[in-house]
């Protein structure tokens, strides 16, 4: 089905046109009774006008109306992600079944996550005339990145792209470079990203009668998850996006396919939401953990509330970190098991924000905790 101007050009309105095409007969079969009484006083070329020739006339400038209306039509634009032929996620551990993914029923609690860097690893976009100190096509992805991750719900979202302007605001703040440092708040990932492929291609099909265009974008960008503590890089994966269009005319007739630049903003916005839901899996797959702000007596206030996920009634547990040596062979500080000495129940929340809100516990069994505990879920 093609739309034009509002206008359906397929088979639901056939009957509409053989209406025009009647009604358009019927004005020149009088046209030619008109000229029927004529030929008496021009008995040359009018004469020679009878009604079979004029109803092949109206035929073809029927058709060619017809063919006009629908000389042209343009496809909606076409935004998918791709699977990528790239394997690409070695070191990406597999999600349990309900742990991740954005369409997961599952609860999911919040994971802080920052972008550390997104660059464009490609030739697009590079030029004699190009600043060599902005890059426009990362700093995009970057931006997709963020805004997806913030409108999933499932992340606290913490900038370090900018850090050097919030840095300079602080300061016309009042602030000391020392105090900025100790108001930074650490992440449980942080995000490393690259545009590794970006480009397009239009590819033309001329038949008889009509002509066709398809404008195509491809992006494909590479990100890995990095643990700030060790700098290890425990997620790896590569996605890819493509967006099209089509446009097409018929004997010539119609509006001329322009290119569409929005397209390769499309194919990489999808690029960067093919990964949304491995991410989420992968981080789903590491405990939740909070620190306890106060203990009296079998009451505990902890970091972390409702706008993270938690609920009243959830069941926490109260851990001993356990003991941490450094690695002779691959140089990593190594962590035993932490030991599960209790549990708490989230009696209610307090704060006015995702981070700065707070639970208010009671202790249901175990040893009264202090604030060298660790509360996981």
């Amino acid at each position: 089905m093609v739309v034009l101007d509002g206008a359906l050009c397929g088979p639901t309105i056939i009957g509409h046109w053989k209406l025009v095409i009647g009604h358009l007969l019927r004005r020149i079969r009088g046209s030619v009774r008109e000229l029927s009484g004529l030929r008496c006083c021009f008995p040359g070329r009018v004469g020679r006008i009878d009604e079979a020739t004029m109803r092949q006339v109206a035929l073809i400038v029927s058709l060619t109306l017809v063919l006009s209306a629908c000389a042209s039509y343009s496809k909606p634009d076409v935004v998918r992600g791709v699977p990528d032929r790239a394997t690409g996620s070695a070191q990406a551990p597999q999600a349990s079944p309900g742990a991740g993914g954005t369409g997961s029923s599952a609860r999911v609690l919040k994971r802080k996550v920052a972008i550390a860097r997104f660059t464009n690893e490609t030739r697009y976009g590079a030029g004699l005339f190009a600043d060599p100190n902005y890059d426009r096509i990362g700093k995009q992805a970057s931006d997709v990145l963020v805004n997806d991750l913030t409108k999933s719900g499932k992340f606290i979202v913490l900038e370090r792209t900018d850090l050097e302007k919030l840095k300079a605001e602080s300061a016309l703040m009042g602030l000391t470079p020392e105090e900025f440092r100790k108001n930074l708040v650490g992440v449980d990932a942080l995000i490393l990203g690259s545009v590794v492929e970006f480009g397009r291609k239009d590819a033309g099909e001329v038949s008889l009668f009509t002509r066709t265009r398809k404008q195509l974008a491809h992006a494909r960008v590479t990100i890995r998850l990095v643990d700030p503590r060790t700098g290890h890089v425990f997620f790896s994966e590569t996605g890819a996006g493509e967006a099209e269009i089509e446009t097409q005319t018929v004997l010539g007739l119609g509006d001329r396919a322009v290119f569409d630049s929005t397209l390769n903003d499309k194919a990489l916005s999808a690029a960067v939401a093919s990964l949304m839901d491995k991410v989420l899996g992968t981080l789903s797959d590491k405990p939740w953990t909070s620190g306890i702000l106060s203990v009296e007596g079998t009451t505990v206030l902890i970091a972390g509330g409702q706008r993270q996920g938690l609920k009243v009634g959830d069941r926490l547990k109260i851990m001993v970190p356990g003991k941490v040596f450094k690695s002779p062979q691959t140089g990593f500080n190594i962590q035993t098991p932490p030991t599960h000495v209790g549990d708490l129940e989230i009696v209610s929340f307090f704060g006015d924000s995702e981070t700065t809100e707070g639970s208010i516990c009671r202790l249901v069994r175990g040893e009264t905790p202090t604030p060298d505990h660790i509360v996981q879920y």
